[in-house]
């Protein structure tokens, strides 16, 4: 695709100069080598866009081809200039990441041209072949799965509303430890999912399962909690989260994330309603390495240890609690501050961030501290959006020394002036549901084996 826009650039720039030569204006020279969507346009969106923007996908529209995507045009060139589309959130100072999903400049000139000069068509025979999409696993190269785990449940998704966080747990019955070379989200309808994170966790105390593998309170029980918001302090690791686009993971030789024996597979889903009743039953596929596994891939959440600075303020433990409680957003609060910090008392290897938050999620800004003092910007998401889960890979791994810290810093916006705000005068609670707040940090790294569970206790 690139090396089509180069080559269309360097015979504009020749004829320009012949032109020149001959006495016409260099305007009408590139006038005449137009852009159209044949040659130009439709390798750009065939590899940017059509992974959401076909049939049965997340986007309202398809852009398989001139048909679908001419009424659109206009509107794909504000978005794509606004840098709206594709969705990519990462303040371009910090960090290269092997999953950019931004344009070119090129590539965003290249549309502005081609809408400015009427959205032409161009010759039929310059199309490129369209991408190949398949409801098979994207791993498929590797052979089936060794694993299928399927949701307890099929889940009906109504034509219209507000759908909360959705949570279903199935129990790994494996024996021992195993270790995955790949994983993969496969949704049952891709159009209803939002979008999915599925983690290895143990139920909450005092929880059991019902018959549809939610968990429910067991009566009678107790729960001495010691003062713990569970939504900072669960007992899981996070092994794969998916977003259109993206929802498989595959390690490099040698290394693999742990499947524990005896925790539970959990599913948390979020559905977007599209205007007619809907069903889904997700599953995962899991892929196990046969020899041993020499480096652990490990993804937690800075904050595992407790240590938050909310408004510039320590949060403290009260007596009897074993965690600090983070206070909650106040009604009306349009720049609310919290900080979390996760120290490193063994060297690791940092290969991708992935910040979450809700509807008043504002920004979340990655800082590492090396033992020195000095400091590292890793990655900052200066207008977080709640819409897109997008998960952020380094193109080169950090190496972190034991001693250092990693903190995050966002902010919050529960203000009028937040267009997703449900309930600005409200105060805002730090649990599960999208009306609710979380500030999880996730970040994904590396350990040496032997490497002890991990937990985000």
């Amino acid at each position: 695709m690139t090396k089509r826009v180069q080559s269309r650039t360097a015979v504009t720039a020749v004829a320009a100069l012949a032109a020149l030569a001959v006495g016409i204006a260099p305007d009408a020279a590139a006038a005449a080598e137009d852009v159209t969507y044949t040659a130009d346009v439709a390798p750009i969106l065939y590899e940017n866009c059509l992974v959401c923007h076909r049939p049965g996908q997340v986007a309202p529209m398809a852009f398989r081809d001139y048909a679908e995507t001419r009424p659109w045009a206009r509107a794909i060139k504000d978005k794509v200039v606004s840098g709206e589309m594709p969705p990519w959130f990462a303040d371009p100072q910090y960090g290269a990441w092997l999953n950019d999903r931004r344009l070119s400049q090129a590539e965003v000139d290249t549309i502005t041209a081609w809408v400015d000069a009427g959205a032409p068509l161009g010759d039929p025979a310059d199309l490129p072949e369209p991408p190949a999409f398949s409801d098979n696993w994207a791993l498929g190269d590797m052979g089936d799965p060794d694993l299928i785990v399927p949701m307890p449940v099929t889940v009906e998704v109504p034509a219209d509303g507000e759908q909360a966080y959705q949570q279903y747990y199935v129990k790994n019955e494996l024996p021992e430890d195993r270790f995955i070379k790949g994983i993969e989200v496969r949704p049952g309808n891709r159009a209803a999912v939002h979008h999915a994170v599925i983690d290895m966790a143990r139920l909450p105390p005092c929880t059991q399962l019902d018959v549809r593998g939610q968990i429910e309170p067991v009566d009678g029980c107790e729960r001495d909690d010691g003062g713990q918001q569970f939504v900072f302090a669960r007992e899981s690791y996070k092994l794969i989260g998916y977003a259109p686009g993206k929802g498989f993971q595959r390690y490099r030789p040698g290394t693999g994330k742990r499947i524990s024996p005896g925790w539970y597979y959990r599913f948390d889903q979020h559905y977007t309603p599209i205007g007619t009743p809907q069903t889904d039953r997700t599953e995962i596929g899991l892929w196990f390495h046969d020899e041993a596994v020499e480096t652990e891939m490990i993804q937690k959440m800075v904050s595992g240890s407790g240590a938050f600075i909310a408004e510039d303020v320590e949060v403290v433990a009260a007596p009897g609690q074993r965690r600090p409680r983070v206070p909650n957003i106040p009604p009306h609060a349009g720049d609310w501050k919290l900080v979390a910090t996760t120290p490193f008392t063994e060297s690791v290897t940092l290969f991708a961030l992935a910040p979450h938050m809700h509807l008043r999620g504002k920004d979340m800004k990655y800082v590492l501290v090396r033992p020195d003092g000095s400091e590292e910007t890793l990655l900052s998401v200066p207008n977080y959006d709640f819409n897109w889960q997008l998960f952020y890979e380094l193109v080169e791994p950090i190496e972190i020394e034991a001693g250092s810290k990693l903190m995050t810093i966002g902010h919050f916006d529960n203000s009028i002036r937040n267009r997703y705000n449900p309930a600005p005068d409200r105060e805002v609670f730090w649990a599960e549901q999208s009306w609710d707040e979380m500030f999880n940090g996730f970040y994904e790294y590396s350990v040496a084996m032997p490497a002890k569970p991990q937990t985000e206790n």
